[in-house]
This record gives C-alpha cells, sequence and structure tokens, in this order.
C-alpha cells in the first residue's frame, strides 16, 4: 500500500502549489492509487525511503499519443541535484518502450517551474508552444511546453521510416493497463 500522505507532503512542502491545486493533486493521487495505470501513470524518484519526486501523468482526453503531465514535483532537498530531469528520462524512457512515439506535454505557471529549476523543460529539450504572461499574477506567467517522444532504433538505417510512420511492424504499442514493475532502491517507477 502506498501512502499519499507522503506525496501530498512533497507537494505542500514545494511552497510552489495552492491549497485547491493540493486537493487537485489529492483526488489524481487517491484515482491512480485505486487502479495503477488506468487514468493516471505514476513516476517517483526515491532516497533510500524518502520521496525525492515525482510525476502523475494521463492521456490527454480524446488524443491516442498525446499525455499531459499533471503534477511535477521535486522536493526541495532534491532540486539542482537531477532529480527533475532524471524523472523527466524515466518517463520518456517508459513512453518510448510502450508507445514507440508520443507527445508529452505539460502546463506549468513561472513560478512553479522555477522553483525546481529556471527553464526546466527548455533545457530538457522540450518547445515553448504557449506563453501568457502575468496569467496567475504579476510576474508569474503561463507556460504549455510539449516534446516529442520517440523510441531510439539502432537497427534503424539513417532515412528510413520513423517508428509508428505506418510501416509494419512499427506501429506505438499502447501503454498497457495496469501493473509495472519497482526497479531497486533510489529509483522507483510505478504505472
Amino acid at each position: 500500500m502506498i501512502d499519499l500522505h507522503e506525496y501530498e507532503q512533497l507537494a505542500l512542502e514545494t511552497g510552489a502549489f495552492l491549497d485547491i491545486e493540493l486537493e487537485i493533486q489529492k483526488e489524481a493521487l487517491k484515482t491512480w492509487e485505486e487502479k495503477p495505470g488506468q487514468s493516471y501513470f505514476l513516476v517517483e524518484i526515491r532516497d533510500g525511503k524518502l520521496l525525492a519526486g515525482y510525476c502523475l501523468y494521463h492521456r490527454s482526453p480524446n488524443t491516442e499519443f498525446t499525455l499531459d503531465i499533471h503534477s511535477f514535483v521535486v522536493g526541495r532537498d532534491y532540486r539542482g541535484k537531477g532529480v527533475g530531469t532524471r524523472l523527466l528520462d524515466m518517463v520518456e524512457e517508459e513512453l518510448a518502450v510502450t508507445m514507440g512515439s508520443a507527445i508529452l506535454r505539460i502546463e506549468i505557471s513561472r513560478k512553479k517551474e522555477w522553483i525546481i529549476e529556471r527553464d526546466f523543460f527548455i533545457s530538457n529539450g522540450f518547445e515553448m508552444i504557449g506563453h501568457i504572461p502575468d496569467f496567475y499574477e504579476t510576474d508569474n506567467d503561463y507556460y504549455i511546453y510539449a516534446k516529442h517522444i520517440r523510441r531510439v532504433d539502432a537497427s534503424r538505417s539513417p532515412g528510413s521510416p520513423e517508428p509508428g510512420s505506418g510501416e509494419p511492424g512499427r506501429e506505438p504499442v499502447p501503454i498497457p493497463d495496469g501493473g509495472g514493475a519497482v526497479p531497486p532502491d533510489s529509483v522507483a517507477q510505478a504505472t
């Protein structure tokens, strides 16, 4: 059994989330706990037994290969130590393996992003596809970022079709319903 309070506390301690956002996050985590891998997918990193960060994501409504990051949280003691980048890497690796090709998006405020690291998503290969200045409050802009995730196929020769392009045998594989392994010690992943 997972202690959802641990996730809620980590988000609260960042100081980035409003009370209403924490409640929404709590509900999303409950949904994930009840049916892991159906509505939401969770990736986490631990430092021994301590939760260092997590990413909760889900399929974007009415799309087949687009996923939205619902919550991206890095603990205060783990900022600037590669936890955020490792979380993104884990999500991208999972999507590349399970789907072959996917679009990963996040809508975030400047305040939340800069708590992780200034220009964090751009520095991790995302493209800014939307920006509204002062959306939340003065100097707290709205951003939407996206990144195309593709499975790397070492056997594919340059110039051959991309995975998911319609070539037989290269179609993306859907995300499985539930299940998932939890790798040992410091890096754990749950779907």
